[in-house]
């Protein structure tokens, strides 16, 4: 039965980790007719098409939206349907022009500006050379340093009507002119969006079988928030779908057009209440998603991942890690196979583990390499963690640790072979002491863990043989010396040095709910109780009312009150 979802970007930012997203999945893709079948069903998030000539096309099921000026060379319909045209071949000689009667003599031909500059990486892709091809991977674009938006890095191709552009607001790197949830929430007053985007949402739900719901990726500090407000309201009333939504925080600031820093951090911590005041009340489930540990007034302290390096400031590298759980954890969904069998669930079951009680919001936890070395067995490396946790946290202001009480986890590139050693070998003597030793399988090994080391837990654990492929333009450079090419650890330095760059690597992702996260929601309560509305007239000039803005408040209050650990119904 199909299963479609429909996926939403919103902002800048979001774009970085849909990127990021969509080109690992185009990495993992086989056209070997020989090769195993995959165990993704790809058809949930992909659409199949054809070009005018007839050409089979393999495009995400995806509606992108950004500011002006991020494209660049870039038309907005894509260059999959449409053969754009080269500005350079255009001529300006009014006598080369033969095809419309007119007196060339008393024509002004005004050539078009030239298009802008192509990163080298999309150079070479228009020029035919594809990034799995082995001249490309060893080429080294450093995109760490001359990436200068998403498009730059972008290897998938898009449907015409993916990409939306706001015309009214430019993109600039200095400050966002987008700046207040209120402002995105007049931006979809606008009827020529609103009914344009709507438009393209029913065109994509038309061409579904059986759309099993949405996911969405929206920047929530800026005015992007009330836009994605704005749309979760549109599609809970016309179409009552599960919505798995992700609200990420880039790991800087964003400044406000004609604010200073300490405004532009109210501003945030504004719209970031508001934002989590209204979510739970039009989506399923949420997940916020940072690389930074605090991201509510001040964006600070840098997740620190084992064998990883990367620049906690560096949109391109940390976006890449947010995406690495974005599509390990959403594996659960999108297996082949029925529920019946244990395979190919539902997003709605997802959620529908993870919110009871009214707790819509969960956080993400994320082992990037998976820490397993290349000669040890899992039962062993679960066994030397000893109560330290396996992954480390991907949302702001909160600490899960033991306190988890329902999870969904999701496990990939772990082999059978690893999990224990054989009872006829000499070597089991030790493992078969071990109450885990009678797992048999990935999934049970990793869920007797989670019983033991956590002091309430429901935990569901999904299992993938595939582990995730590792290609430029993802930034191989993240891994440190101690990941070997198949990304298990190693301190062999012959293995080290067999390949330049990490190929494949075991991951586990985490969607975790638990009373912790109540923390964070009074952290973010006690900051914006502290901010005076009246000082930023730009909320008020957008239509935002005090009494409103104080229900909001309150709201969220009541929100932070269902993960109390008295809670009681």
């Amino acid at each position: 039965m199909a299963r479609e979802i429909l996926t939403f970007q919103l902002g800048n930012y979001s774009n970085y980790v849909g990127t990021h997203w969509w080109n690992i999945q185009e990495s993992s893709f086989n056209y070997d007719p020989n090769a195993e079948p995959s165990e993704i069903d790809h058809s949930i998030l992909y659409r199949e098409g054809q070009t005018r000539q007839r050409q089979a096309t393999f495009t995400p099921r995806l509606l992108m939206v950004d500011l002006n000026g991020t494209l660049k060379h870039v038309p907005r319909a894509g260059d999959l349907y449409e053969q754009p045209i080269d500005p350079e071949q255009i001529s300006s000689d009014p006598a080369d022009i033969t095809d419309i009667e007119w007196e060339t003599g008393k024509v002004e031909v005004i050539k078009k500006e030239k298009s802008a500059s192509k990163h080298p990486y999309q150079a070479d892709l228009q020029a035919g050379s594809s990034s799995n091809s082995e001249a490309a991977e060893e080429k080294d674009y450093n995109f760490s340093d001359t990436v200068e938006n998403w498009i730059d890095f972008s290897y998938t191709r898009y449907h015409p009507r993916s990409i939306n552009v706001i015309e009214r607001y430019t993109h600039a790197k200095e400050e966002s002119q987008l700046d207040t949830i209120t402002n995105g929430m007049e931006l979809w007053k606008d009827y020529d969006f609103q009914d344009d985007f709507t438009d393209r949402v029913r065109q994509y739900i038309e061409e579904c079988d059986g759309c099993q719901g949405f996911q969405m990726l929206f920047d929530c500090c800026d005015g992007f928030s009330g836009l994605a407000i704005k749309l979760l309201e549109h599609l809970q009333d016309e179409y009552s779908k599960s919505t798995l939504v992700f609200p990420v925080f880039p790991p800087k600031a964003p400044r406000f057009k004609n604010a200073d820093e300490a405004m532009s951090d109210s501003i945030r911590v504004v719209n970031t209440a508001l934002a989590f005041a209204q979510l739970p009340e039009h989506c399923s489930l949420f997940v916020p998603l940072s690389t930074m540990g605090r991201c509510w007034r001040g964006v600070a302290e840098p997740r620190s991942l084992p064998n990883l390096v990367y620049d906690p400031i560096n949109f391109y590298q940390t976006s890449a890690i947010l995406a690495s759980f974005l599509d390990t954890v959403s594996l659960r969904y999108r297996l082949k196979g029925s529920v019946s069998t244990g395979s190919g669930s539902y997003i709605s079951g997802m959620c529908s583990d993870l919110n009871a009680y009214g707790r819509k919001m969960a956080a993400a936890g994320l082992a990037f390499p998976f820490p397993l070395d290349d000669t040890q067995d899992l039962i062993d490396c679960l066994d030397q963690l000893d109560g330290k946790s396996l992954t480390v946290q991907l949302s702001p202001n909160v600490n899960v640790r033991n306190r988890t009480i329902v999870q969904s986890v999701c496990a990939r590139g772990l082999p059978q072979n690893r999990l224990k050693r054989p009872p006829t070998a000499k070597t089991a003597q030790r493992q078969q002491i071990m109450a885990a030793y009678r797992c048999n399988t990935v999934s049970e090994m990793i869920q007797f863990f989670y019983s033991c080391s956590l002091e309430i837990s429901m935990t569901h654990v999904t299992s993938v043989q595939s582990p995730m492929t590792i290609r430029q333009p993802f930034p191989v450079e993240l891994f440190d010396k101690r990941v070997g090419y198949n990304g298990f650890l190693t301190d062999c330095p012959l293995a080290q040095a067999s390949l330049l760059y990490v190929q494949n690597c075991p991951a586990l992702g985490a969607i975790q709910s638990s009373t912790a996260l109540g923390d964070g929601l009074d952290a973010l309560h006690r900051e914006v109780s502290r901010i005076r509305l009246p000082k930023i007239p730009r909320f008020a000039e957008c239509g935002l009312e005090e009494v409103d803005y104080k229900e909001s408040i309150e709201r969220l209050l009541e929100f932070k009150e269902n993960y109390d650990e008295n809670y009681e119904l």
